[in-house]
């Protein structure tokens, strides 16, 4: 019997947590954006009654939630710290990747924060995000850290999906001393500079977030920066850090397995009969831009096991919900099972997508994959795509028992449809599986 919610600390954590916490959420319901909040949801918070089962009772926030409360509530309760450090403050879009209808626009510390203390990425940067905002923040940090005297640090930002001869000069000439971007960017950079350049060999640290890293990902990136100390974190836009990877986690199941962040309180809610749930994160510092049972839309599963760096929980992220990890009409289809299923094929297939619709047969509906490749340097020929379709279908875990060759022949899913692509559009967070709303 699976647990419908969990919060992911020890019970010693939880007894010593609970008086700040407490305090914690009597000062935030006083401000203007929670007041409200806690309101519309019909919550009013009673410090005498609080525990850990009461926590429960506090209703989630989403990104639907910031989007209908505004900006301007979060700004009057932030007004007396922005006036006071104005460079410490700045304002940032999601993604994009949610099913919201727009942007959505958070105040963020310029610094990331550890502890309540600015994180040093180090003292010559190379920012590689395709979105110019992004990379704002962290020259702003930059900025603001040559104003404190505390550091005298350089950034230099490029768009690495549009690499020219004279930005690999300038890369070059820079000599970063770290890096800062996304999994899928690291290819990019890999393939712009010969070995002889020798762009990676001063390079100490890699700071890796925001999306999944592939096992080839992985291995290209701890090839090419020999040197460098790799860190492989679970940070999102609005609440900055959730989950750490350390060495030997890293050493025993590879990337997207972290355990959760300190500062932060990380549950899992509406756990399903797999064990995965939705990850539901609450920030307490600074307050005034506090999260409080914030639902992330990425899902995952947890173990309850000391780690030899001593930590106790482990989370195992899935993907983002609706996207990443897709329920359709009985079956259970994840970015992690088409992964293994495709394994055999690292070599022939470049890149790949997949695609889940829902279409009518027979008067009823049943679910569908499609599966896009970009086949690697060869044409993808009848024999292949035949090959393929066999071996993945028939591999693809569609239910515990059940593959989707299984599923097809009781009538119960649509046979595989494979479709080839010469070129996917560049993007620095890539949706490998998505469901399609025709």
């Amino acid at each position: 019997m699976t647990r419908p919610s969990l919060i992911l600390k020890s019970k010693s954590e939880l007894r010593e947590n609970l008086k700040g916490v407490s305090n914690f959420l009597d000062r935030a319901s006083r401000l203007s954006f929670w007041h409200t909040h806690f309101a519309n949801q019909g919550f009013r918070f009673e410090p005498g009654k609080f525990d850990w089962n009461y926590w429960t009772n506090i209703p989630f926030v989403t990104k639907e939630d910031f989007l209908n409360l505004g900006l301007n509530r979060r700004l009057n309760d932030a007004n007396k710290i922005t006036k006071s450090e104005p460079l410490h403050f700045i304002l940032q879009s999601t993604s994009g990747t949610s099913r919201t209808t727009r942007p959505i626009l958070f105040l963020k510390n310029v610094d990331h924060l550890v502890d309540g203390k600015s994180h040093n990425k180090g003292r010559r940067i190379l920012i590689l995000y395709q979105g110019r905002a992004i990379s704002l923040r962290d020259v702003f940090a930059t900025i603001r850290q040559r104003k404190q005297k505390s550091t005298i640090s350089q950034s230099l930002v490029v768009n690495p999906f549009q690499f020219t001869g004279n930005m690999i000069e300038a890369i070059s000439e820079f000599n970063a001393d770290s890096t800062v971007t996304f999994p899928a960017s690291v290819a990019y950079l890999t393939s712009s500079f010969p070995e002889n350049r020798k762009i990676f060999t001063p390079m100490k640290h890699v700071y890796l977030s925001g999306d999944f890293m592939s096992r080839q990902q992985a291995l290209l990136t701890q090839t090419k920066f020999k040197k460098a100390n790799i860190d492989i974190d679970y940070i999102m836009t609005e609440v900055d850090s959730i989950g750490i990877c350390c060495k030997f986690l890293r050493a025993r199941y590879g990337t997207n397995a972290y355990h959760p962040f300190n500062g932060r309180i990380i549950e899992l809610v509406d756990i399903d009969e797999n064990g995965v749930g939705e990850v539901v994160v609450t920030k307490t510092y600074p307050l005034e831009l506090s999260f409080i049972r914030y639902k992330t839309g990425d899902v995952a599963r947890a173990i309850n096991k000391t780690c030899s760096c001593k930590a106790q929980w482990t989370i195992f992220l899935e993907g983002r919900k609706n996207m990443d990890y897709i329920k359709s009409l009985g079956v259970l289809i994840t970015r992690s099972e088409i992964t293994r299923a495709l394994k055999a094929f690292d070599k022939e297939i470049e890149e790949w997508r997949a695609e889940v619709r829902e279409i009518p047969f027979k008067g009823a509906l049943l679910g569908e994959l499609t599966l896009l490749i970009k086949p690697h340097n060869r044409l993808a020929d009848k024999d292949f795509l035949k090959k393929l379709k066999e071996d993945v279908g028939t591999k693809l875990l569609l239910t515990p028992q059940k593959t989707l060759a299984m599923l097809a022949s009781e009538k119960k899913f649509m046979p595989l449809k494979i479709q080839v692509i010469k070129e996917f559009p560049p993007a620095s967070k890539k949706v490998l599986l998505r469901k399609v709303l025709d």
